[in-house]
């Protein structure tokens, strides 16, 4: 989906902007409309499950300003049930990337069925994605809003370009999007971002894994994005922190969480603990979405790679331990005031992941020792831990 969106993206993008703005020259289109007379809103976004909720406040925004609106949003299949957590969204479609025909058939069909729902505004929170500028085109939308930098982006297919500024934080980003409508900023748009889940899933889950409502639960979770396995802190160091986590802290439950793809990385890392016993768990790809979500709300403290999981656990105000390393938490790190945020200090080539580029890492094919990660070691993680979270548990 990348390489087509790099190499065909630039020029049919480029193509279609000149045509549209030759259109315009002669046929002004008008970009204001009624807030009452807005009857559909198509979102996007593709990759990336933390950056999708950092959409809600946004989308909440859209919901009270356009109260006879229906929001659809338009993902991938495996973020189907992340984007379904957001009250506000009334549709869901998605496209899959399983094969080049499979994605085709997708997004033609998606796209035919969005014509029929006459999309008012077009809201595209891909970062300078040509992808998501010709679906947003293509479902003639009245009203397409994005992300726009000079010479990364061709001018001409949106009506509104939001400046992308990579000093602040994502949420702030996404909520700029509001500019484009004169929606004010209200503190209730970022008040929740996430249903609470605990109390429909907390029964299920202390049955599923025999936890004791007694002991106070610590999540693991080893794993990043697929698409970015660098983002990794190294799985020594997870096995040497939990070994001195359940050395000091024996009475917590110490609970390894991953989806089906991490199964294998989760069970190697779980099986290499020396001290291990009936309180260190291994759940990886044994929960849905939402038990995920009851179970990161049930923990009392949450250790994490820079990844989806990370995200829920800064939404929900979980106290969080998160490392960043090829990635900034300037633009992507925890909004909870209660996390401890582990980023390399001084090393010239930290973050290394380009926004710009589709978030490759710019040195990814040089970079040997991943030292942003290694740098940090466990000892100085674990003591940090105790002063920050544990000290006061004993």
């Amino acid at each position: 989906m990348r390489f087509v969106d790099d190499w065909l993206g630039m020029p049919l993008c480029s193509l279609i902007g000149r045509i549209i703005q030759i259109k315009n020259y002669f046929l002004p289109i008008k970009t204001e409309i009624d807030a009452n007379k807005v009857k559909t809103i198509l979102c996007q976004k593709y990759f990336g499950m933390g950056t999708i909720l950092h959409a809600i406040p946004l989308i909440r925004a859209l919901k009270q300003h356009y109260p006879n609106a229906k929001i659809i949003f338009m993902t991938l299949e495996s973020n189907r049930e992340i984007v379904q957590l957001i009250q506000m969204v009334d549709e869901v479609l998605t496209i899959r990337l399983d094969s080049l025909g499979i994605l085709i058939r997708g997004v033609l069909s998606n796209i035919m069925y969005l014509l029929q729902q006459r999309i008012d505004i077009s809201i595209d929170l891909e970062f300078f994605s040509k992808f998501t500028m010709i679906v947003s085109f293509l479902c003639n939308a009245k009203i397409r809003v994005g992300l726009h930098q000079k010479r990364i982006r061709p001018e001409g297919i949106m009506t509104h370009n939001i400046y992308y500024n990579h000093y602040k934080h994502i949420s702030e980003i996404y909520f700029a999007f509001t500019n484009a409508f004169g929606i004010e900023r209200k503190q209730e748009y970022f008040a929740s971002y996430l249903p609470s889940l605990r109390n429909s899933q907390e029964k299920v889950l202390r049955k599923k894994f025999g936890l004791k409502h007694d002991v106070q639960i610590v999540i693991i979770n080893v794993n990043a994005s697929e698409l970015f396995k660098f983002r990794r802190w190294p799985s020594s160091y997870f096995i040497e922190l939990v070994e001195l986590l359940i050395q000091r802290y024996p009475n917590f439950y110490y609970i390894f969480i991953g989806g089906k793809s991490d199964c294998k990385y989760v069970e190697e890392i779980y099986q290499s603990i020396d001290n291990r016993n009936d309180r260190l768990i291994n759940c990886a790809g044994q929960t849905n979405i939402k038990e995920l979500v009851a179970l990161i709300e049930m923990a009392y403290l949450m250790i994490s790679n820079d990844s989806g999981p990370m995200h829920i656990a800064s939404l929900c105000s979980v106290n969080l331990v998160a490392f960043f390393g090829p990635e900034t938490p300037v633009v992507y790190g925890p909004i909870n005031e209660n996390a401890l945020v582990f980023s390399p200090n001084g090393l010239y080539c930290s973050p290394c992941m380009s926004i710009y580029d589709s978030k490759k890492s710019l040195y990814a094919e040089e970079c040997l020792e991943n030292e942003c990660l290694t740098n940090v070691k466990p000892k100085e993680v674990f003591e940090m831990i105790e002063n920050r979270f544990l000290n006061q548990t004993r």
